[in-house]
């Protein structure tokens, strides 16, 4: 699978068209605060991000085994300076060589950052990614209260005046098509 993310301002809850040619395989589209965020996978790769308003990936990781069945996304936005995209990206390998993601039901995830904006694209077997992610914390795994306790520093919430809890950095999303 290969992912393109673009990054846009929410000016109306209207979804854009896009063509579904090209290798398109799956859109979806999430919303977060003043954002618009178009999510496009592909069967083959697409050229290079530019400036043209999609992010550039940083991360890319895939479970061991592949899991037969659909993927359902949960996308996580906050801040981050570019300058710490390789020790996020150290962070999340160490965490992901371990057992925990696939414990956890994540079988993909994908780090994104347009900007100072960042994306955390993770891929779950069942529908609420929300809810594995709550479990995690009342599990308190050591692994992942470790990273979680790493990340809070250095990728901070997209709008501190509004979050209360991780789950306040979980977009919304409002479109989703799959190819037959």
């Amino acid at each position: 699978m290969h992912t393109t993310v673009t990054l846009a301002s929410r000016e109306s809850d209207a979804i854009p068209d896009a063509p579904r040619g090209a290798g398109l395989t799956r859109r979806q589209v999430f919303t977060y605060h003043d954002l618009l965020i178009d999510v496009r996978d592909f069967a083959e790769a697409p050229g290079p991000a530019g400036t043209d308003g999609r992010a550039a990936r940083f991360y890319d990781w895939s479970a061991s085994t592949a899991v037969p069945g659909p993927l359902h996304s949960t996308l996580i936005v906050n801040r981050m300076d570019p300058v710490r995209q390789t020790e996020v990206a150290a962070l999340f390998a160490e965490l992901d060589a371990t057992d925990f993601p696939e414990r956890m039901g994540t079988r993909h995830r994908q780090l994104f950052l347009v900007g100072d904006v960042y994306l955390h694209l993770q891929h779950f077997g069942q529908e609420d990614g929300g809810a594995l992610i709550d479990k995690a914390w009342v599990d308190a795994d050591p692994r992942f209260i470790r990273i979680c306790d790493a990340l809070m520093p250095i990728v901070p919430p997209y709008d501190p005046a509004t979050w209360t809890t991780p789950a306040d950095a979980i977009a919304t999303r409002v479109h989703h098509w799959e190819a037959a």
